[in-house]
């Protein structure tokens, strides 16, 4: 709609600049066709200048210099003139490449030296009609392709921002589930023959704990999921527990303390799930531990995350670094601090805290 609307423009200043070129040479009698044809040239080439930009500003130049060298308008009217050159440089320029535009331009100047031979004063108008719009039309295009790269750059960070989102949401689904999982396929193995009925309440843990890994990562491959699908943890209190569950399953004990019933923003409290659920996930893994406490306090100013074990304190991170970064990276986005630590007892301890008086943009899934 918008080219639709330029194309109507350039046609009516086409007709336009034919109208005054015809004017012009219809005052000192009946002209000649050809006059008609050179006129023709310099106006009609304005109308298509948007799709055959070098080929209109050629064809005006070209007719212009004619139209002044041999007498087809009187010198009053030049002006006319001006303006068909000045609209098809522009194009030319804000169009293509500047090897292109600057044969162009160099046409114009040479335009400008052939009418010197015939009106000194000829270069004063012609020189600064072809090479100041010439000049227009490189800074919109160099603006113009400034701006595309800003914006395919914003996209590029957008994009590796969300392949970081997704890295780091399949790393805490996949480390905690698949944790869960192996520990109990361990338990399963070991009790087999002497108490089966333990292997099969192994067993179905591992049933109930992959179908869950499997929702989680489809939602975190955003397979057209919306961000409110019930399957989906949103960091409340039930979800909070459901890790704990786990992680009792697994074989840690683990006390739950959840203080405050302050409503918190959906990116913090999802922040908080995905905390609580890597720490945990590093307990089981790493920490060789038996005991656990987990404790969410929420006031009116701030949300905290307490995590501590009794395990190895040189077991408690992961090895790959990736889930005290992934943590950090996701506390740092909404404004908080992340202190993850070995514990002067012995274990490991990860504190958080969250501010949640500020407005806060993103964070979510």
């Amino acid at each position: 709609m918008i080219r639709l609307r330029w194309q109507v423009v350039d046609a009516m200043a086409a007709l336009a600049v034919l109208a005054a070129c015809g004017v012009a040479v219809t005052e000192a009698g009946r002209p000649p066709w050809w006059h008609w044809t050179v006129i023709g040239a310099v106006a009609l080439p304005i109308a298509v200048r948007d799709r055959w930009s070098l080929i209109a500003a050629l064809v005006t130049l070209t007719a212009s210099v004619a139209a002044l060298g041999y007498d087809v308008i009187p010198p009053y009217a030049a002006v006319s003139l001006v303006a068909a050159v000045a609209l098809t440089q522009y194009s030319v320029a804000a169009k293509l490449p500047a090897t292109r535009s600057g044969s162009v331009l160099a046409a114009g100047l040479a335009g400008a030296g052939v009418l010197a031979f015939l009106a000194p004063s000829a270069p004063l108008v012609a020189m600064p009609a072809v090479t100041l719009p010439w000049l227009v039309g490189r800074l919109v295009r160099h603006r113009r392709h400034l701006t595309e790269r800003l914006a395919d750059e914003r996209a590029a960070r957008a994009v590796a921002e969300e392949r970081l989102r997704i890295a780091r949401d399949l790393h805490d689904t996949v480390a905690h589930n698949l944790s869960v999982i192996a520990m109990k396929a361990s338990i399963a193995r070991h009790v087999a023959a002497a108490r089966p009925e333990e292997s099969v309440t192994a067993l179905e843990v591992i049933e109930a704990v992959g179908r869950e890994a499997l929702v989680e990562m489809r939602g975190a491959l955003g397979l057209l999921r919306a961000n409110d699908d019930p399957d989906l943890p949103v960091g409340s209190a039930d979800d909070v527990r459901a890790l704990v569950d786990r992680a009792e399953q697994a074989g840690i004990r683990v006390e739950l303390t959840l203080v405050g019933e302050a409503a918190l923003p959906a990116g913090i409290r999802l922040v908080v799930y995905r905390v609580v659920q890597e720490a945990l996930t590093n307990v089981i893994r790493h920490a060789k531990a038996t005991r656990c406490t987990v404790s969410v306090a929420v006031d009116a100013d701030a949300v905290t995350v307490d995590v501590a074990d009794d395990g190895t304190a040189s077991g408690a991170t992961d090895a790959t670094g990736y889930g005290l970064r992934g943590m950090r990276e996701r506390v740092s986005a909404y404004g908080g601090s992340l202190h993850a630590a070995p514990r002067p007892s012995g274990g490991f301890a990860v504190a958080v805290r969250l501010p949640t008086a500020q407005p806060v943009e993103g964070g979510q899934r």
